[in-house]
């Protein structure tokens, strides 16, 4: 029998700008459950196929990659994770897999889920030794021999609920970025001439707005949230991601192409004045923003971790930040309800 621990989590606290929604799921106490399966009996031979149409690739421009898997019961639903990111089908390249799977309601279902997936995805795939970390809805089983990860979805009727599950899912994308020295940023990501910038801000403050009234030759690439890496000449590329708030109340068929990506040439934290204005920040005020920036996506990824996990991610992640602010230069962007704050932009680029 494997070893069972549970801490409660309160997800208000996890997620605080959903609870408008009214989302009972999401509302109150849940459990963080972290299991660790030890050696069972015999398994049994699952009839679940992988095919080239239910596998789909993810490459960001350091080189990290991913293969989305889909078993027959979550087909639809990573088909349309797939379509929201622009991601293409593939062949089997050597890639991590993340394997989206139904949710097993016990421990010996995922043990005989295992023995089927190894049957038809990887024939040296563990049958023991994995640990889970998730609430209810969203479970992700690692293992420390193996890159890949096992993540068990609860899908059902609600598609609000589908949605904000695809949100959560991409958890090992930001965790590996995080691991090569990226980070993910709560801004939006704009572009020049092939240049990109950050427009960083917490909710409320103005991104969305910002993205809407930059005139051409300036494109907005996305406005909620960006990941960004490293490059091999110390400097950093940026990835827009999904506005997945679009999806939870807005009914928005809009997609993002995650792989594009530019060379990041600054970032501009915003904050809502009567004028426009840049003010240059120095280097420890930028790495402290970038911190504070990257901490409204890690609060809900943060929450399936245990205290070691939590504290280690935490120190990796303010690391990085101190590298981005060595690479990158900062500026605080005053932005007013009117007036041109991108030529105030375009004085420092």
């Amino acid at each position: 029998m494997g070893r069972v621990e549970r801490e409660p989590v309160q997800l208000d606290y996890v997620f605080p700008s959903l609870l408008p929604l009214g989302l009972h799921v999401v509302r109150g106490w849940a459990q963080y459950v972290c299991v660790v399966l030890e050696p069972v009996g015999d398994c049994y031979e699952n009839k679940t196929m992988i095919n080239g149409e239910n596998r789909y690739k993810l490459r960001l421009a350091d080189g990290q990659g991913w293969h989305f898997i889909a078993t027959p019961e979550t087909r639809e639903w990573v088909k349309k994770l797939a379509t929201i990111m622009e991601l293409k089908t593939c062949g089997t390249e050597e890639y991590p897999k993340l394997i989206f799977t139904r949710r097993e309601s016990s421990e010996r279902g995922f043990r005989k889920l295992v023995c089927g997936l190894a049957s038809k995805i990887q024939k040296d795939l563990p049958r023991t030794g994995w640990k889970a970390h998730g609430r209810k809805w969203l479970r992700f089983w690692s293992h420390s021999h193996l890159p890949d990860i096992i993540c068990e979805v609860g899908l059902g009727e609600d598609q609000i609920m589908n949605f904000l599950i695809m949100w959560f899912s991409l958890f090992p994308i930001y965790q590996q970025a995080q691991h090569r020295g990226g980070m993910s940023f709560h801004a939006a990501l704009v572009e020049r001439n092939g240049i990109g910038v950050l427009l960083a801000a917490p909710g409320d403050i103005g991104k969305s707005t910002c993205c809407r009234r930059i005139p051409h030759p300036w494109h907005s690439l996305c406005d909620d949230e960006t990941i960004v890496v490293r490059d091999n000449k110390n400097g950093y590329l940026a990835h827009p991601f999904p506005t997945w708030s679009d999806y939870l109340w807005r009914s928005t068929e809009r997609t993002w192409n995650v792989q594009r990506y530019f060379s990041l040439a600054a970032i501009f934290f915003l904050q809502q004045a009567e004028t426009n204005e840049v003010i240059p920040a120095g280097q420890g005020q930028t790495a402290l923003l970038v911190s504070q920036s990257e901490s409204c996506i890690a609060l809900r990824n943060r929450a399936t971790l245990d205290r070691k996990e939590e504290m280690t991610s935490k120190m990796k992640s303010f690391s990085n930040a101190c590298e981005i602010a060595k690479a990158i230069p900062g500026y605080i962007l005053r932005v007013s309800r009117s007036g041109q704050f991108w030529e105030e932009m375009e004085k420092v680029l």
